[in-house]
């Protein structure tokens, strides 16, 4: 017969152990979902830009331009993601001659149209491939990285003299 002393170490050690085994099986089952909408909220570069001249720089170029985004990503259960508002301006910035962090902006909102897709994508754990392009999901946030998609030229726009990466955020609706 056991002593409860011994008996309250056993309860104890059962109840941990119960608890261990379901927190990690609550965690292997809980499974990233992609399927939904997701709307675009920034379009990120480093550093930032103060392209509409209010004294303040931001790193989300949508904070910049007056231009519409009505962009969403719709993922399928089937592996198929499509968007048919594609957020697609075009923004040209020129480094300033003889400064290093003085630029020339111009802006053009492509409102007219429409730029659609729809194209497979996979999922493996937090990373979702689409074409070749990875982006990663953390919560209701997926991140799409975009390498030397800005390009900043010489104050005439004749040559290329950096690049920056985008990172294109979105939030499931």
């Amino acid at each position: 017969m056991l002593h409860a002393p011994n008996m309250n170490k056993i309860i104890v050690f059962l109840c941990f152990t119960t608890l261990l085994f379901t927190s990690c099986y609550n965690d292997a089952d809980d499974e990233i979902t992609v399927e939904g909408i997701w709307k675009l909220t920034a379009y990120n570069v480093s550093d930032g830009f103060d392209i509409n001249n209010d004294g303040i720089a931001s790193v989300n170029l949508l904070d910049e331009i007056p231009c519409t985004n009505n962009e969403t990503l719709v993922f399928e259960s089937k592996g198929v993601v499509t968007s048919n508002q594609t957020f697609n301006p075009s923004i040209e910035i020129g480094l300033v001659n003889s400064t290093s962090d003085s630029y020339i902006f111009n802006v053009i909102c492509d409102e007219e149209g429409s730029i659609g897709y729809a194209t497979n994508f996979t999922l493996n754990a937090n990373e979702i491939f689409i074409n070749d392009n990875i982006a990663t999901i953390s919560g209701n946030k997926l991140s799409r990285v975009f390498a030397d998609a800005i390009k900043i030229y010489n104050e005439d726009f004749t040559e290329v003299v950096a690049t920056k990466d985008v990172t294109l955020v979105y939030m499931k609706r």
